[in-house]
């Protein structure tokens, strides 16, 4: 799988299961042409791993809910979030830090 595939395939959701990139200045990254402007800041990102944690929470997402994995350049840290309701704003689970 080429980067741009999986960059393509991580912004648009897998089924019910969306990666949204985010930034040190708390941007939220989820088209593929955006990624691709900032792809290097994330360049420590295991792709295995995410596709690993995609095809897991999407057996785990029930069918009118969303799962987001977050993926904040800041720290290096991955955070995940399981069965949200869809009209949530995914804006709302960024964990902001200090």
């Amino acid at each position: 799988m080429t980067d741009t595939n999986y960059s393509e395939n991580l912004s648009h959701g897998y089924s019910n299961v969306t990666t949204i990139y985010v930034l040190n200045n708390g941007e939220l990254i989820h088209s593929p042409e955006a990624y691709q402007q900032v792809e290097n800041l994330f360049s420590w990102v295991d792709k295995r791993d995410i596709i690993t944690r995609l095809l897991r929470l999407r057996r785990e997402t029930d069918e009118h809910n969303r799962s987001y994995i977050f993926i904040y350049e800041n720290g290096r840290l991955i955070r995940e979030h399981n069965n949200v309701p869809e009209n949530v704003d995914p804006a709302l689970l960024v964990v902001h830090q200090v």
